[in-house]
C-alpha cells in the first residue's frame, strides 16, 4: 500500500516450502479451492440496482448513455507471503455510471491483515466528469508492514540475502486531468507520503544493507505532471486501442519534502483482437528515479505487475524497464484464461543496462467475470521469474 500497488501477491518461493512448479499436490489443490471460493463469493456479491422507468438502457461500457445500475464486487484475497506472513486482504470495488458519464466510475476500499502483525487500509475514487472532459483520481492509505530489504541493484538482489524491516507508510494522492484534444489528457498530481522505517538489525550481514539514517523517517511532498493518451474502448476490459501514460513527480523542499528529487514513470499499452474470443495485450514501461531518492521510492521491479513472478522490491534501482505480452482467451461466458511472458531489468542508469542482467517472466492465469454489467474480471495468475515464482489474486486485469 505504501508503494501504491493495487495487487496482493502470494509469493510461492517459500510459502509452500519449495522452489519451482506448484508442488506438492495439496498446495496446488488448496489454491484452486481458494480461487473457486473467491469467484463464487464475488459472483454472489455482485449487486445491480435498476433505475426508474423511462431512463435509457445502457448499450455497453464506454457508451455515452447512462448506466442503468451498479455493480459491487467484494473479493476476500488469501495472503501467504514470506515477508508479511499469512493473512487476508479484503477488497471491495463499486462500479457505477452516473448520468452523462462516458465511462464507469469506481469507488474502492481494501484492508490487509496478517499474522506477523502487518496491517493496512486504503481508499480510492476514480471519476470521469463533463463527458470525460475531466478525469479525477484520489487515493489515501496507511499501513504498518513487516518487509524484507535485499539492498539496491541486481547484484544485491541476486545474492538473495535480506534483513527484516518495519515500515509505517501513509500516503495521499490527488490527480486531475483535462482533455486537450481527442484522446489526449494533461493534468496535475499532488502527492504527500510519510514513511517511517525501523531496522532491528544494528549490524547487517552486508554493508549495502545498511539504510542511511536520513531515509528512516521521510516526508515526501510535491506536485507532478501527468499526460495520458487513451483510445481504449473500455476501462475495465479493453479489446482495442492504446493507453499511454507519463508522470513526472517532483518532491520539493519548499513544499515540505525532506528529500528533493524527481521521478519519472512512463508506460504504453496496446490492445487488439486477434480472434473473435481472444485479445493480445502488450505493455512496455520505464522508470527513472533521481539520485536523492530514498530506498523505498526507487524503481521497484514487480510493482504494478511489471513484471509478475518477482517479490516486489527485491530488485530495485534508480532505472528500470519492463516489456510484456499477454494473450487473453475467453473460452466460456464467464471464464477465461491468459498466457503471458516478458522481460525487464534494473540498473543504476539507462546507459548501464546489460543483457546479463535481464529478468525473464512468464506464466498463465484464470479469469472469472465477477461483474457482467461492467465486464470486470477476478484474476488468479501464476508467474515464474528468475529463481522465483508467485501467485496473484486481484480484481481487474494486470494492465
Amino acid at each position: 500500500m505504501g508503494h501504491e500497488s493495487g495487487n496482493s501477491v502470494i509469493d510461492m518461493r517459500r510459502s509452500c516450502g519449495f522452489t519451482g512448479l506448484l508442488n506438492p499436490p495439496w498446495c496446488r489443490a488448496a489454491l484452486l479451492v481458494l480461487f473457486a471460493f473467491a469467484t463464487h463469493f464475488a459472483d454472489a456479491q455482485e449487486m445491480q440496482v435498476d433505475k426508474g422507468p423511462g431512463q435509457a438502457e445502457v448499450e455497453g461500457v464506454g457508451s455515452s448513455n447512462a448506466e442503468s445500475g451498479h455493480s459491487f464486487v467484494v473479493l476476500p484475497i488469501p495472503l501467504v507471503n514470506p515477508a508479511l506472513g499469512s493473512g487476508l486482504v479484503l477488497a471491495g470495488v463499486a462500479f457505477y455510471q452516473p448520468e452523462g458519464s462516458a465511462r464507469p466510475w469506481m469507488t474502492g476500499a481494501g484492508a490487509l491483515w496478517t499474522d506477523n502483525g502487518s496491517r493496512g487500509i486504503g481508499l480510492f475514487q476514480k471519476a470521469y466528469l463533463g463527458g470525460d472532459r475531466y478525469r479525477l483520481t484520489a487515493a489515501v492509505g496507511r499501513a504498518d508492514l513487516d518487509l524484507d530489504f535485499y539492498g539496491v541493484g541486481d547484484a544485491a538482489a541476486d545474492r538473495d540475502v535480506s534483513i527484516g524491516i518495519n515500515q509505517e507508510p501513509e500516503f495521499a494522492r490527488f490527480d486531475l486531468l483535462r482533455r486537450i484534444a481527442a484522446g489526449n489528457y494533461l493534468g496535475l498530481r499532488l502527492r504527500a507520503v510519510d514513511v517511517k522505517t525501523r531496522v532491528p538489525v544494528s549490524l547487517p550481514p552486508f554493508p549495502d544493507l545498511q539504510i542511511p539514517d536520513r531515509e528512516l523517517n521521510v516526508d515526501l511532498v510535491g506536485p507532478g505532471l501527468i499526460y495520458e493518451f487513451d483510445t481504449r474502448d473500455s476501462e475495465t476490459y479493453p479489446t482495442r486501442g492504446f493507453y499511454v501514460t507519463a508522470t513526472s513527480q517532483w518532491n520539493l523542499a519548499g513544499w515540505g519534502s525532506d528529500l528533493q528529487y524527481a521521478k519519472l514513470n512512463a508506460s504504453i499499452n496496446h490492445y487488439g483482437r486477434v480472434r473473435p474470443n481472444a485479445i493480445l495485450a502488450l505493455r512496455g514501461s520505464i522508470c527513472q528515479a533521481g539520485s536523492d531518492a530514498p530506498f523505498f521510492d526507487l524503481c521497484l521491479f514487480g510493482a504494478n505487475n511489471d513484471l509478475r513472478g518477482y517479490e516486489t522490491g527485491q530488485f530495485r534501482d534508480y532505472s528500470m524497464f519492463a516489456a510484456q505480452a499477454e494473450y487473453r482467451w475467453q473460452f466460456a461466458e464467464r471464464w477465461g484464461a491468459v498466457f503471458f511472458a516478458g522481460v525487464g531489468a534494473v540498473a543504476p542508469s539507462f546507459s548501464e543496462f546489460d543483457s546479463s542482467g535481464l529478468l525473464p517472466s512468464g506464466g498463465a492465469g484464470l479469469r472469472f467475470k465477477a461483474s457482467t454489467k461492467f465486464n470486470v474480471n477476478v484474476r488468479m495468475d501464476y508467474a515464474v521469474g528468475k529463481n522465483s515464482d508467485a501467485l496473484y489474486f486481484s480484481i481487474g486485469e494486470a494492465f
